[in-house]
């Protein structure tokens, strides 16, 4: 009777090991998918903000190019030419009078420089 119960134990046991085997290769795959999820949520997450910098910048940039086409424009008209000439040149108009600030505070009147005939 004792060799009966020897091999039903043996069989029983063999079956709760490959149970437990399956058990823990379930577990395993569960953990593997669960992780992949996260990376994966992860990357997205990154990506999008990514994506939202990248919208941002651009926006930035296209302001710019508006800005540069505008001082493009501007800087073909005459009122930019008189100031380049006021400012960088000292170019003046023959009838008008400059007044200078002297270190003092006081205010005197300059003699205007003569301006080329074009």
């Amino acid at each position: 009777m004792k060799k009966d119960l020897v091999p039903k134990n043996h069989k029983l046991m063999k079956r709760l090991l490959s149970l437990i085997g399956l058990a823990l290769l379930v577990a395993a795959i569960c953990a593997t998918f669960i992780i992949l999820k996260h990376t994966a949520e992860d990357d997205y997450e990154r990506k999008l903000a990514e994506k939202e910098r990248l919208i941002r910048l651009k926006a930035q940039e296209e302001a710019r190019s508006e800005e540069i086409e505008q001082y493009r424009a501007y800087v073909k008209t005459r009122g930019y030419m008189e100031e380049v000439a006021r400012e960088v040149l000292g170019l003046v108009y023959e009838d008008e009078i400059i007044f200078r600030v002297e270190d003092d505070g006081s205010v005197s009147e300059a003699s205007p420089t003569p301006t080329p005939k074009k």
